[in-house]
């Protein structure tokens, strides 16, 4: 069962933490991405504030583009076509390798940064300013605390991390999204395996694939609002209900790819076989250079 959060005319949410009730709601299509028209003030501030962080040029990036939003579903399978194609050249896995198996304590950010961008511009290069520049964007488009949005209103900084991100990958929201959004829970997995290979064991005691599926990191929450009223067995909505998928809490509780990328549904994941499969690359490049 989801939990409902309800003041009239301030708040309006349905939180969803166990995985049957994510993939409940996440089935439902009476939810979307995107600004409710009319919905209480919380749901509106926290909705507009997502989606103008999670754009460039006036284009949602992919984990902000509804249902029904021209061109969305064309290039998300595109994606997914294009990544089921691509391996990790040898330096970026091996230095990831040498990071998982405590041999390197150079900064992970612009290495995973840097790994995911060459999925768009092979020659593309992650420095400490456009890691910086992630981190601000991710923190934007999560944050509620509306002094540091004033602050950044008025320095005009979130925009121009934006900016310098875009420019690198001439504007794709693809791209952008994936260097400046998902990069951070792929920086969280593999902070999780270097952790896991210093456990007694090492990088020997699990499989690449038992490693990969318990040190995968899903978004903490992604966020769907309703665009009429119905009921299902988790929970009750009407429109403009803000519903919230706490998809790492639920991955946590049963190590479920399907909750983490939300493999199911017409917002899945692109990258739901492509990032599992690099973190056990990593690790098995891992366990064959650990130290005996």
């Amino acid at each position: 069962m989801a939990r409902a959060i309800r003041v009239p005319l301030v708040v309006d949410l349905l939180i969803a933490e166990d995985a049957d009730a994510i993939r409940t709601l996440a089935a439902e299509a009476r939810l979307d991405r995107g600004v409710p028209v009319r919905t209480p003030f919380l749901n509106r501030m926290i909705a507009r504030r997502v989606s103008d962080v999670l754009q460039v040029e006036g284009r949602p990036l992919p984990s902000a583009a509804p249902r029904d939003a021209p061109g969305r579903a064309a290039a998300r399978d595109a994606l997914e076509a294009r990544l089921q194609e691509h391996t990790v050249d040898e330096a970026h896995r091996d230095a990831l390798a040498a990071y998982v198996g405590g041999r390197d304590s150079r900064p992970l950010g612009p290495l995973v940064q840097e790994t995911i961008g060459r999925l768009f511009v092979a020659e593309f290069r992650a420095t400490d300013e456009t890691w910086q520049a992630a981190r601000l964007l991710d923190e934007a488009a999560r944050t509620l605390n509306p002094i540091r949005r004033l602050i950044w209103g008025f320095t005009g900084s979130v925009n121009d991390a934006r900016r310098l991100l875009a420019r690198q990958f001439a504007g794709d929201p693809a791209a952008l999204h994936a260097v400046a959004i998902a990069v951070h829970n792929l920086v969280v997995s593999f902070e999780r395996m270097r952790a896991l290979g210093a456990a007694p064991g090492g990088v020997v005691r699990y499989t690449p694939q038992e490693a990969a599926s318990l040190c995968l990191a899903a978004p903490p929450r992604v966020l769907r609002h309703a665009t009429a009223r119905g009921a299902t067995a988790r929970g009750e909505f009407r429109p403009g209900t803000l519903v919230v998928f706490g998809l790492e809490a639920a991955r946590a509780r049963t190590l479920a790819h399907d909750v983490a990328f939300l493999t199911a549904n017409w917002s899945r994941c692109p990258a739901h076989g492509w990032v599992p499969a690099l973190l056990a690359s990593v690790w098995q490049r891992a366990a064959e250079t650990a130290r005996p």
